[in-house]
């Protein structure tokens, strides 16, 4: 199903909105909380606290596309370049990748295809390429 969850910055109090494709048997407002809560666990120095304000469900017949959900996986932002970023890990899929500045994420160079924008695509072309390993 498609949701559009509303969010606030809690210290601006700039409000706006975010969509997101989810599997079907989840509940909307359990996972939009879980989104914020999980970037508020991990932010990061300038970035502001978020709270869900509302979440709508847009069109619960749109396929389900699985977003990654990525956690932090250094213990100290890095810096090179002048560009301060951290490693993240999707924890279902397991591609990895860098969160530039606040938000922007830039996967890995060899997770670019654009079939590893989502889970299923991810987690289907790493089995097509386990099994093209294995058989040699």
């Amino acid at each position: 199903m498609k949701i559009e969850m509303a969010v606030k910055i809690i210290k601006t109090g700039m409000e706006f909105t975010e969509e997101y494709d989810i599997d079907n048997s989840l509940d909307p407002v359990k996972y939009a909380q879980n989104l914020i809560d999980r970037f508020n666990d991990s932010l990061r120095p300038n970035e502001r606290p978020r709270e869900l304000i509302n979440v709508t469900v847009k069109d619960i017949n749109s396929p389900t596309k699985t977003l990654h959900m990525w956690e932090k996986q250094n213990l100290v932002t890095q810096m090179r370049g002048g560009l301060n970023y951290d490693n993240v890990k999707c924890i279902k899929c397991g591609i990895t990748a860098k969160r530039i500045g606040l938000t922007a994420i830039k996967r890995d160079s060899k997770y670019k295809a654009k079939i590893y924008d989502t889970c299923e695509g991810a987690i289907a072309q790493l089995e097509k390429l386990e099994k093209r390993r294995k058989n040699g």
